[in-house]
């Protein structure tokens, strides 16, 4: 049986090699494109066996695609549910404080935005990032359904409502960090909930 202790050790040890594989990966994306580069490349300028890559990380793409803190951010927010009250807007505040969270984060924001701006011009990783993004949803409606006993088309529709408004939010940061703008991304993500909303009177 693992000791708790080495087994903690172990894991911090492939979260390290996980984020050096993305940091190398990412590096050779933007010079040279995700087409032109291969897990071979990847896997010699992260120092790693290409055998070690395959395990952490699968394909090139899930190498800057790693989605672990996203997915315990969706468990923590249906943890913190109470069912009796409206979900929309507890889902919101959530969101809201997890943003700043992110964005308190300087190395994970620096590299989540080069992350988002390599998806707006690679075909390829945007797919892989859509099937992450809709395996993702998938998991976190099965997870509300069971948690607040709520109908799943219902379910369902709140998840797709989120998911936009998580879109819009990246998007606009993205868009605005282009132009030099010092925007926080809480206002971004509040000015996404004001549109979001705004659509439901026109």
């Amino acid at each position: 049986m693992d000791h708790p202790a080495g087994a903690d050790l172990r894991e911090r040890r492939r979260s390290q090699t996980r984020g050096e594989i993305a940091e190398a990966a990412l590096d050779l994306f933007e010079r040279q494109g995700v087409a032109a580069t291969t897990v071979e490349d990847i896997a010699a300028a992260a120092g790693v066996s290409p055998r070690t890559f395959y395990r952490l990380c699968g394909t090139k793409e899930q190498a800057v695609l790693d989605d672990a803190e996203i997915a315990a951010a969706m468990a923590d927010a249906v943890a913190s549910l109470d069912p009796s009250r409206p979900l929309r807007a507890q889902l919101v505040a959530f969101w809201r404080e997890h943003l700043l969270i992110l964005e308190d984060d300087a190395e994970g924001h620096r590299r989540h935005l080069r992350v988002r701006r390599l998806i707006g011009d690679e075909p390829a990783l945007l797919a892989a990032a859509l099937r992450r993004e809709h395996e993702r949803d998938e998991r976190f409606l099965a997870d509300l359904v069971a948690a607040t006993g709520r109908d799943e088309l219902q379910m369902r529709a709140l998840v797709e409502w989120q998911s936009v408004l998580i879109r819009l939010t990246i998007e606009g940061w993205v868009r605005a960090s282009a132009d030099g703008t010092g925007v926080r991304l809480q206002s971004v993500y509040d000015r996404a909930l004001a549109a979001l909303v705004g659509c439901e009177s026109i």
